[in-house]
C-alpha cells in the first residue's frame, strides 16, 4: 500500500510506501518534493518495510521529511502477554514489523509524532481528521486492528483511509465516528478482504474505491482456501474473514460505479 498526495503548494503527504522494491516508484512520484507529512497506518511488512529499509540503508537521505505520524501497539508489554485468542498468531503478528521499526526508530525519532483518535493536522489546502488510533484489548487481529484511520478533507473531495482495518475494529469505528465516515472516496481496508464490515461501507457510502490488490486478490473467492478452516478461525478468534468477492458485492449493493486497483498500475487521481 502507497499513495502519494500532493498539494496545491507542491508539498506531500505519503501514506505507508510497500516494500523495499516500491521505493524507488515512490521516490519517482515524491520527485524530491518535500515530504510534509509521512502516514504509517501501521506495523506490517506491505505497509512500512520500505520506509524502514530507507532510514537503515540509506539514513533517509532521499526524502526530505518533515513529520511522521504513528501509533503503534506497545511491543515490549504485549508481547508477553498469554491470555489471547491465539498465543502463536499473536506473537507473530506483532513480530511481522515491530521490532524492526522500534530498532530503526533512533534514525528518525527526532522527526515523530505519535498521533490519536481525534487529532487532526492541516498542509496546506489539505485537511486531515484521525478517526481511529491503536485500541487497548483488540487482541485477535492486534496489528490490523492498530490501524491509523483517517479522514483527508481537500477543496473538492473527502478520502477515507482505512488501512487494514479487521472486523473488531472496524465495529468500534462505527460506534464511535460513523457520523465522520461519509467520504467521496474510500480506500478498501485490508485490501478489500478480512476486512470491516458491511455497515462501514454503507456509512461511507463512496463514489469510488481505492484496492490495493494484486489480481490474485482482486479476483479471488468469497472463502479462498486459506479461509476454509473455520475451527481454525474459531479459535483464532477471526470467524468474520471473508474473500474479496464479498466486499465486491458490496460495492456493487451501495451503488459504486468506479474502482481504482492497483492491478491496472499506478493510478493519479486529481482531487
Amino acid at each position: 500500500m502507497s499513495f502519494v498526495l500532493v498539494t496545491d503548494k507542491e508539498n506531500c503527504i505519503i501514506i505507508d510506501g510497500g516494500r523495499p522494491e516500491d521505493m524507488p516508484l515512490l521516490k519517482q512520484y515524491v520527485a524530491g518534493r518535500h515530504v510534509s507529512a509521512w502516514i504509517l497506518t501501521h506495523a506490517h511488512i506491505d505497509h512500512i518495510s520500505g520506509f524502514v529499509d530507507e532510514f537503515v540503508q540509506h539514513g533517509g537521505k532521499d526524502f526530505d521529511i518533515d513529520t511522521i505520524y504513528y501509533n503503534f501497539p506497545p511491543y515490549d508489554e504485549l508481547i508477553r502477554k498469554t491470555d489471547v485468542e491465539d498465543v502463536e498468531w499473536f506473537r507473530h503478528d506483532l513480530d511481522n514489523m515491530l521490532p524492526a521499526f522500534n530498532k530503526a526508530l533512533p534514525l528518525f525519532q527526532d522527526k515523530t509524532r505519535i498521533v490519536h483518535q481525534g487529532e487532526s493536522l492541516d498542509i496546506d489546502e489539505v485537511h486531515i481528521d484521525f478517526l481511529f488510533s491503536y485500541h487497548e484489548g483488540l487482541t485477535a487481529n492486534i496489528i490490523n486492528d492498530s490501524s491509523l484511520v483517517f479522514k483527508v478533507t481537500t477543496p473538492n473531495k473527502t478520502v477515507l483511509f482505512l488501512g487494514d482495518l479487521g472486523p473488531d475494529a472496524g465495529d468500534l469505528l462505527y460506534r464511535e465516528s460513523r457520523h465522520l465516515l461519509k467520504s467521496d472516496l474510500c480506500q478498501m481496508a485490508h485490501h478489500g478482504h478480512m476486512n470491516v464490515g458491511m455497515e462501514v461501507y454503507a456509512a461511507i457510502l463512496p463514489e469510488a474505491c481505492l484496492w490495493c490488490c494484486a489480481d490474485w486478490l482482486y479476483n479471488e473467492p468469497e472463502i479462498p482456501p486459506y479461509l476454509e478452516d473455520a475451527q481454525k478461525l474459531r479459535k483464532m478468534g477471526r470467524i468474520r474473514m471473508y474473500g474479496t468477492a464479498v466486499t465486491r458485492r458490496w460495492m456493487d449493493l451501495l451503488g459504486v460505479k468506479k474502482h481504482y486497483v492497483t492491478k491496472d498500475g499506478t493510478q493519479r487521481i486529481e482531487l
